[in-house]
């Protein structure tokens, strides 16, 4: 019985171990093994400190016998990732941090073989990030979202509508370095769920940069950049919108023309950190229906209203 029990434990043991390359010294990376709900087993590979081109193949080289679900890469260099280096893999993400990538491709395509596989790409602390050509992941078909954050992204350019008949639903691009957005940057992307710009350096945004209509936009981060004013149509055929973070603009009103199309589906608005005034213009807000709905503001001036929350304004106190 006990031997029986102990085949029993060596077998679960090697199926284990069986979802894992053997690494060799050269190849700095581990793997890990888990198990979702469903009792699946799937596997993550990290690596890190890898500056070789040569290297990274020969890892994804033994990965092509296993079941890998995320590939981390961390702490390294590179010039581009080959091409063709994925080809026979099982990634569905690919997660890279701290790291230096001049290109993502040495040709003008991508992650070759994870057309149908790769799902999300997260991007953290990452240098020439404003060099890569979008346009080189136009074939990964079943990319559902992007992250670029805390990189050295400057710009937003039209070539990411290269990636249009991609139902991706989620762009984060979040404590960069984005001064600038083309004007029809994300209007393709008609599956677009959650849109996250916080912490970056944007001073305008027009209605023509988001889809229209956004049919599927659900989240909206503009948080601290630049903001100063919001066009009258920003929220104009946004009719899922429920969560919009303004906090850390310098912007002095919430006016009625440009936030009635949204007010009442909105669950969430965050507005701290901001030059509000807290006047006639904003007395709309006081008669609104807002109990439905978590909002954290603050009036900026005049002097006396100075930190006072706006739930806690009476339409009869707001001058002008």
């Amino acid at each position: 019985m006990f031997l029986c029990i102990l085949v029993l434990a060596f077998a679960i043991f090697a199926k284990s171990q069986s979802q894992c390359p053997n690494f060799i010294p050269l190849q700095p990376c581990s793997c890990n093994t888990v198990k979702d709900k469903s009792g699946k087993e799937f596997s993550t590979i990290t690596c890190t400190e890898l500056h070789s081109e040569d290297v990274l193949q020969s890892v994804l080289v033994a990965c092509k016998q296993f079941s890998i679900y995320e590939l981390e890469l961390i702490d390294s260099s590179f010039m581009y990732l080959p091409h063709d280096s994925f080809v026979g893999t099982t990634i569905e993400v690919l997660s890279i941090r701290n790291s230096a990538i001049y290109s993502l491709s040495d040709s003008n395509v991508a992650f070759e073989g994870l057309n149908n596989q790769l799902h999300l790409i997260e991007v953290i602390n990452c240098s020439y990030t404003s060099s890569w050509d979008w346009t080189q992941l136009s074939k990964l078909n079943r990319l559902m979202e992007i992250h670029v954050s805390e990189s050295e992204l400057i710009s937003i350019t039209d070539g990411l509508s290269t990636l249009q008949h991609i139902d991706i639903e989620a762009f984060v691009f979040h404590g960069n370095h984005i001064e600038m957005l083309e004007d029809n940057v994300f209007a393709p992307f008609v599956y677009l769920k959650r849109l996250a710009l916080d912490n970056n350096q944007i001073k305008e945004v027009k209605r023509s940069m988001f889809p229209n209509p956004a049919k599927k936009l659900k989240i909206l981060g503009l948080s601290y950049n630049q903001l100063q004013d919001l066009p009258a149509d920003l929220f104009t055929n946004m009719p899922e919108l429920k969560s919009l973070y303004l906090t850390g603009n310098p912007l002095s009103t919430i006016s009625e023309n440009v936030f009635k199309p949204v007010w009442d589906q909105l669950h969430l608005i965050l507005f701290y950190g901001t030059r509000l005034s807290c006047d006639c213009k904003i007395a709309w807000l006081t008669k609104a229906n807002n109990s439905k709905k978590y909002m954290h503001a603050e009036c900026y001036g005049p002097e006396n209203f100075r930190g006072r929350f706006l739930e806690s304004l009476k339409p009869n106190e707001l001058n002008c």
